[in-house]
């Protein structure tokens, strides 16, 4: 099963240079503003990791029904549901459910979804989203994805609803983790190398899992939580004849 990403905050392009890959890069700013007020910002993320495009994007799909009988509820939204994975499938879509790993939602597993209370004891629902892949810009993308869930019919009293909140996705992030461990280790030496050939670096952190975050409404940043320091080199003890 792929791992995806929702952030994100939830990509395509793996020819990034490393000094893009290197930075989530602001680029010009307010300078009355502070860091803190910059959009995706994160306290705690680290300088250096890899930006990239994300793979896809997801929005919220939810299928209402209010009819009274429970059966021909469940049956309408059932209904409504398999219509939907139909259209996904030959739209180049995917319905998709999960908060952190994302599983697709198919004829097969279609029933294990939930149908919730929806505000009165004769409404239901079903909560998942919609998945496509990331193409052009982030408003692209999310316009595809608008005119796909629009596309969609309900059944009976069965209706479609969404919002125009996104995520984006991305496949395997783990799949990323030795070329952000290469981004850490050159920025070290290049750092190190700064203050002159007596200085060396130590690195600790490189031994946790890749996290991510947003770094714009394109773009995800993926990074170990590394530390490290520069030091003087220790000399051995040896003095020249």
């Amino acid at each position: 099963m792929r791992m995806l990403l929702g952030i994100v905050p939830l990509l395509v392009g793996l020819g990034a240079s490393s000094a893009i890959a290197q930075s989530a890069g602001l680029g010009e700013v307010l300078v009355s503003a502070s860091r803190n007020d910059a959009r995706f910002w994160q306290k705690d993320r680290p300088v250096v990791g890899l930006r990239r495009q994300a793979d896809g994007m997801v929005m919220n799909l939810t299928i209402v029904s209010d009819t009274r009988d429970a059966a021909t509820r469940r049956s309408e939204i059932d209904a409504a549901l398999l219509a939907a994975i139909d259209r996904a499938v030959a739209s180049g879509f995917q319905l998709v459910t999960g908060t952190v790993q994302l599983e697709p939602v198919t004829k097969a597993n279609y029933r294990s979804l939930p149908q919730l209370p929806a505000g009165r004891v004769d409404t239901s629902r079903v909560e998942l989203m919609v998945r496509g892949k990331f193409e052009g810009s982030s408003r692209a993308t999310q316009d595809k994805l608008k005119v796909f869930i629009a596309s969609l019919k309900g059944n009976g009293r069965a209706t479609i609803e969404t919002t125009s909140v996104t995520s984006l996705s991305v496949d395997n992030p783990d799949q990323y983790r030795e070329r952000i461990l290469a981004l850490v280790a050159q920025d070290a030496r290049t750092t190190a190398g700064i203050f002159g050939s007596d200085f060396t670096f130590s690195v600790t952190g490189v031994d946790g899992q890749v996290i991510w975050t947003q770094a714009s409404p394109s773009d995800v940043f993926l990074y170990i939580p590394y530390r490290y320091a520069i030091t003087p080199r220790q000399s051995d003890g040896r003095t020249a004849p």
